[in-house]
């Protein structure tokens, strides 16, 4: 995935920056217990909103553990959660995103042939165990591939292949899910979609690659980055309205301050970071 998806750190309670860091550090931790240590760099704050998302569906609190953090391994012990099946299914659903967004790359950009080649072995378990979300996935690849190729600019069409992924990965996260669910989560891989796409707009226009909000011929100055944000800025509210209207109607009983500062701020903050930097490709976030 892609990493926007993370917490409003500065309006966050201890406890709750507590919790999301458990679920971080435990998928994190679960990864490289049952895919070998290297696959732990493929973690991302997208999927710890999926794993917040199917404990409250599945009703099920994970233990907390202090342990020490790989990337601070003399520094004090973190909280880190300890689940089970859950977790192995997020982590499947991460390996087979991470897969098809490297293959999406070498497709694109001829770059990541080596980590396709690393991911490959993991990604065909993750994917015999869940064969319906990965065809899924592969299927809306195809798909926006040939929409971006047609150089398709209707940018609803475009972000609704995200979302479909996500509202796949909602279904393949637990059994449980609910229209609900799947309405936030379509919703959510648009927000996605739109961010990335606005968040490469001067990388893509410099290496001539598509992106949706460009115009062929189209300068890209102050006023086209004006342009832009206003757009772009609608479509992102848009969605992070419907995801707080489908969240707003869900029962949250696990770990609810951490999963409602992410909807409630997190996303909008994000939003704000990414719109105000126009087109500079925004900062990744360290717990």
């Amino acid at each position: 995935m892609f990493g926007y998806v993370i917490i409003d750190k500065p309006n966050i309670l201890i406890k709750d920056y507590e919790t999301y860091r458990g679920y971080y550090c435990g998928l994190c931790k679960r990864i490289g217990a049952t895919q070998g240590l290297l696959m732990r760099l493929t973690v991302n704050y997208d999927i710890v909103l999926l794993s917040l998302l199917a404990h409250n569906y599945e009703k099920a609190a994970p233990n907390f553990e202090r342990e020490h953090c790989i990337l601070h391994p003399i520094g004090k012990k973190v909280p880190v959660a300890v689940s089970g099946e859950i977790f192995d299914r997020i982590i499947d659903i991460n390996t087979i995103l991470g897969y098809h967004k490297i293959v999406d790359d070498v497709i694109d950009e001829d770059k990541h042939r080596t980590i396709k080649a690393f991911l490959k072995g993991k990604y065909k378990k993750a994917a015999k165990r869940m064969p319906q979300f990965n065809a899924a996935v592969s299927a809306q690849y195809a798909k926006l591939r040939e929409l971006e190729e047609y150089g398709c600019l209707d940018i609803e069409k475009l972000a609704s292949c995200f979302g479909e992924i996500m509202v796949a990965a909602a279904a393949a996260a637990t059994p449980k899910a609910d229209d609900k669910l799947k309405d936030l989560c379509y919703n959510l891989g648009k927000w996605i979609y739109y961010i990335d796409a606005f968040d490469d707009i001067k990388e893509d226009y410099e290496n001539n690659k598509f992106n949706p909000f460009i115009i062929k011929g189209r300068k890209v100055d102050e006023n086209f980055y004006a342009e832009c944000e206003k757009n772009a800025r609608y479509l992102l509210y848009s969605a992070i309205d419907r995801i707080i209207e489908n969240y707003d109607k869900m029962d949250i009983t696990i770990s609810e301050g951490a999963l409602s500062n992410i909807i409630y701020l997190g996303l909008k903050a994000r939003a704000e970071e990414v719109l105000k930097r126009r087109g500079n490709k925004c900062k990744k976030i360290r717990l």
